[in-house]
């Protein structure tokens, strides 16, 4: 099975082929205005380095969030513009947990967290289940957008935890001083193989789209336009 997976909902853009679990090309860049001009070019880039169409490809895994507004709006319309037969399976991921992910072969209870800018995170906790146990990835808290200080009540409870991502680098100060004894780890933040393999394991499931009008982001707070819109005189700056 040809798999065909990307992330745009951070600066740290990625798209994957896969074959089965087997990452066949990776291409990772860092994205600014122009994510929007170097995705298509990218994405056709790939598949005619594999020799490989649009229209061979059996399933799509594509980030929804959480993450820059921009970019999760510019991924999912790039996917609904491919030239593709209709009926053909989409997957979408949260990013949190494709970021968890990077980190399942941990027993510690995995926080990853995506910086959200002024001043706050989007995080969640995972738990991934050794092999013996059945393996698999159990969530402990959902998504959630929070200033650091304000997850202490929510995440004091998991008592050996790791932070990972974007949010745990940019606010590790506050991490270290909050969480004694809690470890901040550091990987890639490019996160298209691990939408490949949540996308396939889902898709084993059944859990998939293929009405792409069904695939919708995951936005955990308003965009700004929308935020502005809805301001009272008495919000304004």
């Amino acid at each position: 099975m040809n798999l065909l997976c990307f992330d745009t909902s951070s600066r740290d853009a990625s798209i994957a082929v896969l074959r089965d679990e087997e990452v066949v090309l990776e291409y990772n860049f860092s994205s600014r205005a122009e994510l929007s001009a170097m995705l298509i070019p990218s994405l056709e880039f790939l598949l005619r380095s594999l020799g490989l169409g649009v229209r061979q490809v059996d399933l799509f895994g594509v980030s929804v969030g959480p993450g820059l507004f921009t970019g999760i709006r510019v991924g999912l319309a790039t996917l609904k513009g491919l030239d593709f037969p209709g009926g053909r399976p989409v997957v979408g991921v949260n990013a949190l947990e494709a970021l968890a992910c990077k980190f399942a072969d941990t027993r510690h209870t995995v926080v990853p967290m995506i910086d959200a800018r002024k001043g706050e995170t989007y995080l969640a906790a995972y738990r991934f289940d050794p092999p013996e146990a059945g393996g698999g990835m159990v969530e402990l808290l959902a998504p959630c957008l929070l200033r650091v200080a304000d997850a202490v009540p929510l995440l004091e409870k998991f008592p050996d935890k790791v932070f990972v991502g974007s949010g745990a680098e940019n606010h590790g100060e506050l991490l270290r001083r909050d969480f004694p004894g809690a470890r901040l780890l550091y990987r890639s933040n490019f996160l298209a193989t691990e939408i490949g393999r949540i996308a396939l394991e889902r898709f084993r499931l059944g859990q998939y789209v293929t009405d792409l009008q069904q695939l919708h982001p995951l936005y955990i707070r308003k965009p700004d336009a929308e935020s502005s819109r809805e301001r009272t005189p008495d919000d304004a700056d």
